[in-house]
């Protein structure tokens, strides 16, 4: 029996503040990483403050959502230890206030195609 590990970029692009749904988000690419796929995440527009550990939420959503920002910081318990970002935001503040280690990337198709599946939350 051959198992063949899939590759796939999972690109974030709400804060935890913006919808609701960016935790469901968050769990289900942790579950996937649970069943042996490779999972790397690229945080770009307000999915960078997902980056910070963790900040507070609005009081009127905190009985909807825990913050994402605690479950991006289970990401290692996962084995989801490709973090980028892209390279024009590697100076952002939220980016420089990160304990995360994320690696700047250019978006483009040489790095898109190392990637099985690309999906877009």
């Amino acid at each position: 029996m051959v198992i063949c590990v899939k590759n796939v970029l999972i690109v974030l692009t709400h804060n935890d503040q913006s919808q609701l749904n960016v935790n469901e988000s968050i769990a289900a690419l942790m579950l996937f990483a649970s069943f042996n796929i490779s999972i790397s995440v690229l945080f770009k527009d307000a999915a960078l403050s997902l980056l910070l550990s963790p900040h507070c939420i609005d009081e009127s959503l905190k009985q909807f959502l825990k913050p994402t920002s605690k479950m991006v910081n289970s990401f290692e318990f996962y084995d989801i230890e490709n973090l980028y970002i892209l390279e024009k935001d590697a100076q952002h503040p939220l980016i420089q206030a990160s304990q995360h280690q994320v690696q700047p990337i250019q978006l483009n198709a040489q790095f898109i195609n190392q990637f099985d599946h690309v999906i877009t939350w």
